[in-house]
């Protein structure tokens, strides 16, 4: 019957439509013969039973007919379409239309499952557009906390440096620059974060800098930070005084970072040293904590990455950290020392 599924239904039918007339008209000429026959000559086309027999032989040879056009050509394709149509209003798109004929309903069964395939193409490109977003909004969310709490430890200074008279304690000038300088950061970084899809699309930006400028105010933004935490930071320069091409906000955002997880798994000190060379800044983070965990040395900086122990952290820092680093052309690397961890950044000038 492979010649009957390859047809076109406008032919099967116009065929079955035919077949069932002959067939039907050949078996009322065969029941009125044997009738004529067993009855004696007379016997005519009219008697009672040879019209209910022709009446019955009218129903019966369509039904069959159409049984089995039905069950060759209707049956699998309308099934195929009932169990798709059903699952994409289940919003289940893990299935296919197998169906494969020539004909009108192989056609309707080829486009629906192209239909099937340019959805289930475009959930996946929304759920996507979904992650990325989420993403964009944890390390929003995730980076303006340092920001933050350096303008409020700033300001904190100086709030008691006035309670107390001391203003010399306060160091006013030193923490107006750093609020000024931290305001200026969120400004940009907003301005940043609200201009692309995806972590991937944020702009390396590098402009001339002062290294020994540059170094002081990454020591007084680190101090605040250790402060609030209740920890020592010990930070550590090396290299000459020079005018450097580099991207501040960037690598600030991955030393503070680096930081920031430093002091949230240490014990009592974090150790941050970072040296400038002819072409690359190189930057290395010690806790005295517990070190990393196997399962984070092994997957590296990958962001929603939880870490058991605090359900908050979901490796957005590190995964920030390992982007910028890359932006700048350089790397980060997570290993464990002898009594911690130890983060290794590096960016090329």
């Amino acid at each position: 019957m492979e010649w009957l599924k390859k047809m076109s239904l406008r032919k099967s039918l116009f065929l079955v439509i035919i077949v069932t007339f002959a067939v039907g008209n050949m078996l009322n000429q065969l029941v009125l013969h044997i009738l004529r026959n067993l009855t004696g000559a007379c016997m005519c086309a009219g008697s009672l039973t040879a019209i209910l027999m022709s009446i019955m032989l009218s129903f019966i040879v369509p039904f069959i007919i159409a049984t089995i056009f039905y069950n060759i050509k209707l049956k699998t394709p309308l099934s195929q379409l009932s169990m798709g149509a059903k699952k994409i209003k289940e919003n289940n798109l893990d299935f296919s239309i197998m169906f494969r004929s020539k004909d009108e309903l192989g056609q309707l069964c080829a486009s629906f499952e192209s239909m099937r395939i340019e959805l289930l193409k475009s959930n996946r490109e929304l759920w996507q557009q979904m992650e990325e977003r989420k993403r964009l909004n944890a390390a929003f969310a995730h980076d303006l906390r340092t920001p933050v709490t350096v303008l409020k430890g700033s300001a904190l200074i100086l709030e008691k440096g006035l309670a107390q008279g001391n203003l010399a304690e306060a160091h006013i000038s030193e923490n107006i620059s750093l609020i000024t300088q931290y305001s200026d950061r969120i400004e940009s970084y907003i301005q940043a974060i609200t201009s692309v899809q995806k972590l991937e699309e944020l702009a390396f930006a590098p402009k001339m800098s002062e290294w020994i400028s540059f170094a002081k105010e990454m020591e007084g933004s680190l101090n605040i930070l250790g402060d609030h935490a209740g920890k020592k930071v010990e930070f550590v320069t090396h290299g000459k005084s020079s005018e450097i091409a580099i991207d501040k906000h960037m690598i600030h955002n991955v030393v503070e970072n680096l930081v920031v997880n430093a002091l949230r798994y240490a014990r009592v000190v974090v150790k941050a040293d970072m040296s400038l060379d002819d072409k690359k800044i190189t930057i290395t983070v010690l806790d005295d904590g517990e070190g990393f965990p196997t399962e984070i040395l092994e997957k590296g900086a990958a962001p929603f990455l939880y870490d058991g122990s605090h359900s908050e952290h979901f490796g957005m820092g590190l995964y920030i950290c390992h982007l910028l680093c890359e932006k700048h052309g350089g790397s980060l690397t997570l290993e464990n020392h002898s009594s911690g961890a130890k983060v290794i950044a590096v960016f090329h000038i």
